[in-house]
C-alpha cells in the first residue's frame, strides 16, 4: 500500500462518527431496498431473521447505525426478512405471509 493511498483510509476515518465511509455508502447504494430495525430489536430474532434470509439464499448486508440496524437487500426478497405488520410487532415476512415464525 502507498502512502497515498493510507492516507485516503485515514482520512475516510475521520469522518464525523455518524457519517458512514464513502465505500460503504457506495457498498449501501448497490442495494435497491432496506429494511430499517430499531437497535433495541432483540438479538433472537435478529438472529432468526438473518439465518432465514441465508437459508433462502438472500443476498444482504448489514449496517449499523446510531438508532438502527439495516438490512439492506434487493427488491423482491421481502418474504425472507423482517416488516412491521400491523399489529405494531416485527415478523418475519409480509403481513398474512408469514414463513417463518421464530417464537416456536
Amino acid at each position: 500500500m502507498t502512502k497515498h493511498q493510507i492516507a485516503r483510509v485515514v482520512e475516510e476515518d475521520q469522518k464525523r462518527r455518524d457519517q458512514q465511509p464513502d465505500w460503504l455508502e457506495r457498498l449501501r447504494r448497490n442495494f435497491d431496498a432496506e429494511v430499517h430495525l430499531p437497535v433495541d430489536i432483540s438479538r433472537e430474532f435478529l438472529s432468526a431473521a438473518l439465518l432465514w434470509a441465508v437459508d433462502n439464499k438472500v443476498d444482504f448486508s448489514l449496517f449499523h447505525e446510531a438508532s438502527e440496524i439495516i438490512i439492506a437487500h434487493f427488491g423482491g426478497d421481502e418474504i425472507y426478512l423482517p416488516s412491521r405488520w400491523s399489529d405494531k410487532r416485527w415478523h418475519i415476512g409480509l403481513e398474512d405471509k408469514e414463513p417463518f415464525d421464530p417464537s416456536d
